[in-house]
C-alpha cells in the first residue's frame, strides 16, 4: 500500500483545506518515501501546487506524468536519485534543489539545466547565464562540429541519385552513430552530456537535410510545370510577363535607395561637435574610467513662459490606404490629453556649464515599476532616465530633481534601455531595475541605479552603439545595434551579491546599414526582430532553436515613395500586437501598417515584401533624421517630436472606419507646442526633439532635445 494518501497530502499541505486543488505548498520530507509511493491520479489533483519538498527520502527517480503544471519550486535533495531527466515534465520550474544525491553526475545536472526552460535557481545558485550559454552557445558550437563532420565524411553518401527509403534510413543511422562516437568536444567530465546532446543535434541535422531535399524536389516539379506552361504561351504573352517582372524589379530597387547622401547633407550643419548625425564618430583608443554619484538639484532650470499646450490641426492629403481597417474605435468618453509644462532642465551640461545649449540629448525612458517589490521606498513610475553628451541622468518628474547622474569622460551616450532582473535571495525572489547605456565608445554600461553603482561594462562593438533594446520576454536578453552594421543579442546574466556576472553573445544579425530603432514582434517575441535602419526596414529570424549564430536579413519591407528625396524609415514602433508605425525623412507622414497582413504576403523564397499600409497620418515634412516614434500603450497614443520643438500626438482609437476609406491623410489629434522660454536671459526658440516618452499611465510626458533641454509635461 502506498504511503502517500489524500489524508497525508492535506495534512502536510498549506493552506489548510479539504480540497487538494487549493493546496499551494506541500512538505513531504523525511518520510522514507520511495518512487513507487507516488500516485499519479492523486498528484494530478494538485492543480495549483507551486512548492514541493520531498527531500530526505529514498527516491531513485522522479515519477513521470504527475501533472504538476504550476510547480515552481522543487526540493529533492538527499535522495537516491540516479537520473533526473523526468523533471522535464515541470516546464514552469524555477527553483530546484537536488544536492546530496550520490548517483547524480555533473552531466545529469547539465541535462536538467538544458531541459527546464524557466529554471533560474539550482542548488541555491543562480544559473540563468550558465543555462542560456548551455542552451544556445554550446548548441551552436556542437552544430558547427556536426556540420563539419557531415561535410568531411558523410556528404558523398547522401549525394547518390534517388536513394531508397531504406538507404536513407541507414545513412541517417550510421551518421548519428558516427557523430556521437567520433566528435570530441568539451571537458571529459561532461562526456556523457555531450554525447546526449550530440545525438539529438545530429538527428535534427539529418532530418533538416531530408526536408530541404524534399523541398528542392517539390520546387523542381513546380519549375517543370512552369516551363511546360511557358512553352504553350504566345510570344506576346511572354513579352508581357517579362515586362511585368522588369517593372516589379525596378520598383523594388527604387524603394530601397540608400539615404547616405541625405544624411551627409544634414551632417554639414555642425562639424565642430561630435554628433551622431555627422556619421563620422571618432572612437577613443582607451576606455575611460567612469564614476556614478548623486547630484541632487544640479540641473540648471530654464525660465519658462508657457503658452497654450495643445493645438488642433485639420489638413488633408492623398493617402496610400488598403481596404483593411484598424479594428479599434474611439470610445465616446475619451477626451483629448491636457498636458502643461512642469520642468525644463539643463541636466547634461558639459562641466556643469549653465550656458551649454549645444549638447545633444538622444534618448529617454521611464524606469519600470516593480510590482510587489520588497525594496522600501522604491518609486519607479515617475523616474525617467535621459542620456546625451557624457552623462546619463535619472530625474524625478514631479520635483524635477536629478536623483542620480552618471558621467563617463570621453563618452557620448546615444541610447539607453531598462530591464528588471530577478534574483533569488534565501529562497525568495527579489527584483531590481538595471539601466543599460551605450554610445560612441561601443561599450554598454550596466547600472544598478537604486544604489548608484555602475557594476559592469560590455565591450559590445568596435564602433559606436546606435540603439539598445531589452527583450520584454527574457529579462537578461539585450540587443545592441551599432554603426558597424550589426545587431548583437547578448545574455547579460544576473549579478550576484558581489556584482559578479557573466555575459554570453548569443546571436549576430547582419545589417546592410546602421540600425536606428528596433522592436520584437509582440506576437512572435522569440522569432522575429524588426528594425528601422538607414538602408531600409528589415526583419530577422532570431529563433534560438536555430543553431546558426549569424543570421542574414529575412525580410525587407517596402513602402510607397512619394518623391526621389524621400528616405527609408528611420524609426518604428509597435502600437499594439499587430499595428506598426514607421516614418522617414521628407515623407511628411507616418505609415500605420499591419504586421500580420504583411507577413501573409511574404513569399519565403524572396526577401522583399510590400508592407500592407492601413493608414497614413500627417507629420512634419522635415529633413532631420533620428526623430524617434513612441507609443503610450494605456492611452493608445502615438507620439513623435519634430524639428520645431512640437510634439505630434495621434489617438489611435480615434481613427474611424470612415477616415480609413476617405482618401485623406489623418491629421494629428493634437500638437503640443514648444513654449516660449528664456535661459540666461536668452530666448530659446523651438528646437529639434529627438525622443519622447511617457510613463505607463501617461501622467508625465518627457522630451529630449538638441539644445541640452529636458522637457517635462504633466497631465492635468
Amino acid at each position: 500500500m502506498r504511503k502517500i494518501t489524500k489524508k497525508l497530502l492535506l495534512e502536510k499541505g498549506t493552506p489548510k483545506c479539504s480540497n487538494l486543488g487549493q493546496i499551494k505548498k506541500i512538505n513531504l520530507s523525511n518520510l522514507n518515501l520511495k518512487t513507487s509511493d507516488f500516485d499519479r491520479k492523486l498528484f494530478s489533483q494538485l492543480r495549483t501546487l507551486e512548492e514541493l519538498d520531498v527531500s530526505g527520502n529514498r527516491l531513485t527517480e522522479f515519477p513521470n506524468n504527475l501533472g504538476l503544471s504550476n510547480l515552481r519550486l522543487l526540493n529533492c535533495a538527499n535522495n537516491e536519485l540516479e537520473q533526473i531527466t523526468t523533471l522535464n515534465q515541470f516546464r514552469n520550474l524555477e527553483d530546484l534543489n537536488c544536492e546530496d544525491n550520490l548517483y547524480l553526475t555533473i552531466s545529469d545536472i547539465y541535462k536538467v539545466m538544458y531541459l527546464l526552460p524557466n529554471l533560474r535557481q539550482l542548488d541555491g545558485k543562480d544559473i540563468t547565464s550558465t543555462a542560456n550559454n548551455l542552451k544556445f552557445v554550446n548548441s551552436q558550437k556542437l552544430m558547427s562540429q556536426v556540420t563539419n563532420f557531415w561535410e568531411k565524411y558523410c556528404k558523398i553518401q547522401f549525394s547518390e541519385l534517388l536513394p531508397t527509403a531504406a538507404e536513407i534510413s541507414a545513412i541517417k543511422k550510421d551518421f548519428v552513430k558516427s557523430a556521437v562516437a567520433e566528435i570530441k568536444y568539451g571537458p571529459n567530465s561532461l562526456k556523457e552530456f555531450t554525447k546526449w546532446r550530440m545525438k539529438t543535434i545530429a538527428t535534427e541535422f539529418v532530418n533538416s537535410l531530408l526536408q530541404q531535399d524534399q523541398q528542392r524536389s517539390s520546387d523542381a516539379e513546380e519549375n517543370e510545370d512552369e516551363e511546360e506552361l511557358k512553352a504553350n504561351l504566345t510570344d506576346q504573352s511572354s513579352v508581357t510577363i517579362s515586362s511585368t517582372r522588369s517593372a516589379r524589379l525596378f520598383t523594388a530597387r527604387d524603394t530601397t535607395k540608400s539615404r547616405k547622401q541625405v544624411i551627409s547633407e544634414v551632417s554639414k550643419k555642425d562639424t565642430e561637435d561630435i554628433s551622431r548625425r555627422s556619421m563620422k564618430i571618432q572612437l577613443g583608443k582607451e576606455r575611460q574610467s567612469a564614476q556614478m554619484a548623486k547630484y541632487p538639484n544640479k540641473a540648471s532650470r530654464v525660465d519658462v513662459k508657457t503658452e497654450p499646450s495643445t493645438m488642433k490641426r485639420d489638413h488633408s492629403a492623398t493617402p496610400v490606404v488598403s481596404e483593411e481597417t484598424i479594428p479599434r474605435k474611439r470610445p465616446k468618453y475619451k477626451k483629448t490629453l491636457v498636458l502643461e509644462p512642469l520642468h525644463f532642465l539643463q541636466s547634461h551640461s558639459r562641466d556643469n556649464n549653465p550656458e551649454d545649449l549645444s549638447t545633444q540629448l538622444w534618448d529617454c525612458a521611464f524606469e519600470p515599476e516593480i510590482k510587489n517589490s520588497q525594496i522600501p521606498g522604491l518609486v519607479s513610475s515617475q523616474s525617467v532616465a535621459t542620456c546625451g553628451g557624457d552623462s546619463v541622468c535619472i530625474i524625478d518628474c514631479e520635483t524635477g530633481i536629478v536623483r542620480h547622474k552618471y558621467k563617463s569622460v570621453g563618452e557620448e551616450f546615444f541610447s539607453l534601455a531598462w530591464t528588471t532582473l530577478t534574483v533569488f535571495d534565501k529562497n525568495q525572489k527579489r527584483k531590481f531595475n538595471v539601466l543599460a547605456a551605450g554610445g560612441k565608445m561601443g561599450v554598454v554600461k550596466l547600472m544598478h541605479v537604486k544604489v548608484s553603482y555602475c557594476y559592469g561594462m560590455i565591450k559590445a562593438h568596435k564602433k559606436a552603439i546606435s540603439i539598445l533594446y531589452f527583450s520584454p520576454k527574457h529579462e537578461t536578453f539585450l540587443f545592441t545595434g551599432s554603426y558597424d552594421k550589426t545587431i548583437i543579442l547578448w545574455d547579460i546574466g544576473v549579478p550576484d551579491n558581489d556584482y559578479n556576472f557573466s555575459v554570453s553573445r548569443l546571436l549576430v544579425l547582419k545589417v546592410c546599414s546602421t540600425p536606428l530603432k528596433m522592436s520584437l514582434v509582440p506576437t512572435f517575441p522569440d522569432q522575429y526582430l524588426v528594425a528601422a535602419c538607414e538602408g531600409g526596414c528589415f526583419a530577422w529570424d532570431i529563433s534560438l532553436t536555430n543553431y546558426d549564430s549569424k543570421r542574414n536579413i529575412k525580410m525587407e519591407f517596402l513602402f510607397p515613395v512619394c518623391n526621389k528625396e524621400s528616405g527609408n524609415p528611420d524609426s518604428l514602433a509597435f502600437c499594439n500586437d499587430d499595428l506598426v508605425a514607421s516614418k522617414g525623412i521628407k515623407q511628411g507622414s507616418i505609415y500605420l501598417w499591419s504586421w500580420s497582413q504583411t507577413l501573409k504576403r511574404w513569399n519565403k523564397r524572396q526577401t522583399k515584401i510590400h508592407a500592407v499600409i492601413l493608414r497614413e497620418v500627417e507629420w512634419s515634412n522635415t529633413e532631420e533624421v533620428y526623430i524617434a516614434l513612441t507609443v503610450s500603450p494605456v492611452e493608445n497614443y502615438l507620439l513623435c517630436g519634430d524639428e520645431k520643438g512640437d510634439i505630434w500626438m495621434y489617438d489611435l482609437d480615434g481613427i474611424t472606419d470612415e477616415e480609413m476609406t476617405s482618401g485623406k491623410k489623418t491629421p494629428p489629434t493634437q500638437i503640443l507646442k514648444w513654449p516660449a522660454m528664456k535661459s540666461q536671459g536668452e530666448t530659446i526658440e523651438g528646437t529639434l526633439i529627438n525622443n519622447v516618452t511617457t510613463d505607463p499611465e501617461c501622467n508625465y510626458l518627457v522630451a529630449v532635445t538638441d539644445k541640452n533641454i529636458v522637457v517635462i509635461w504633466k497631465r492635468t
